[in-house]
């Protein structure tokens, strides 16, 4: 992933609706932290990811994460208990 957030220094929280969705990695997107299709064309391809139940999710803004799109606290960020980085 692109380090398009490192300054953040936290993981995007945020609750989903079950669906699928493409996390930007380009930067460029209107929608951060999701993909508008402005890379096409480009070489950044987003990453896909589906909730299959509403949920709370980090998603990863240092390009640190080895669950990508999810933080996995790689970054030295602590991640409460109670979240839920999925495997995918």
């Amino acid at each position: 992933m692109s380090q398009i957030n490192n300054n953040a220094g936290m993981p995007i929280a945020l609750t989903l609706e079950p669906g699928v969705y493409y996390r930007c990695i380009c930067g460029r997107s209107e929608n951060l932290p999701f993909c508008d299709g402005y890379h096409q064309g480009g070489e950044h391809i987003p990453i896909r990811f589906e909730v299959k139940e509403r949920e709370r999710v980090y998603l990863c803004s240092c390009g640190e994460s080895n669950n990508q799109p999810y933080c996995d606290g790689n970054c030295g960020v602590e991640l409460s208990t109670r979240a839920r980085t999925p495997r995918i």
